[in-house]
């Protein structure tokens, strides 16, 4: 079964964005016939929830992180897939443990929603879904938010480059749908936390030029997704 209309998580564009021609195609076709019994974004479920979680409730409290690896730790799942999924993800949030020290979280942070609308760009629909959002008080009194991106996979290390393009994106959310009375889109809240590679991005301040380029990298998805 394929996806019809071209659709990418705002990672995965940015993976899309920094890769050679050969490996868009797969990243393409993978999307426009995903796999059914594989759900990237279900594969870090336990790992995403509790990082959320930690984030959201202001970097304080690890304990539950490290209970979280223990109970993970205590599952005898019987597929060789469940395996490597839950190994994967006590990988990950030990990982994140190592993390605690880079973690400098401004402002007042919230869990975003699962639910999320999607940033669309010449008909191709980017979900975005920031795990975080923050909100904070500036000079003068003024209202600022922003949102942070996490990022599990370790097969695609986030780059400055590529998490560049993630915090743009991150932004444009934020614009277009976050924004309430008042308030102003804050880069310094857009952070990228690659959880794989064990870094800490900070928000982009320079958004125009990257939005050029994933306004043109959309438009090229666009016109490719028929021939995929």
């Amino acid at each position: 079964m394929s996806v019809n209309q071209p659709e990418l998580s705002v990672n995965k564009l940015a993976e899309y964005i920094v890769s050679k021609g050969a490996r868009q195609r797969k990243l393409l076709r993978d999307r426009k016939y995903p796999d059914p019994d594989f759900q990237m974004g279900m594969f870090h479920r336990e790992a995403s929830e509790s990082v959320r979680k930690y984030v959201a409730d202001g970097c304080v409290d690890a304990v539950p992180i490290e209970n979280q690896i223990a109970a993970l730790k205590q599952q005898s799942p019987g597929k060789i897939g469940t395996i490597r999924r839950i190994n994967a993800n006590i990988d990950a949030l030990e990982r994140f443990l190592d993390m605690l020290d880079d973690l400098a979280i401004d402002g007042e942070p919230e869990l975003g929603s699962h639910v999320a609308e999607k940033v669309t760009i010449h008909g191709v629909k980017i979900s975005v879904r920031p795990e975080i959002v923050v909100r904070g008080t500036g000079p003068k009194g003024k209202k600022l938010v922003g949102a942070i991106k996490l990022h599990f996979t370790k097969s695609f290390p986030m780059t400055a480059e590529s998490a560049g393009y993630v915090s743009a994106v991150v932004q444009e959310f934020c614009r277009t749908h976050l924004l309430g009375p008042d308030e102003a889109v804050f880069s310094d809240y857009c952070k990228v936390i690659d959880v794989g590679c064990g870094k800490v991005f900070p928000g982009v301040k320079a958004t125009t030029a990257r939005m050029k380029d994933v306004s043109a990298e959309c438009e090229n998805i666009a016109g490719l997704w028929p021939t995929i």
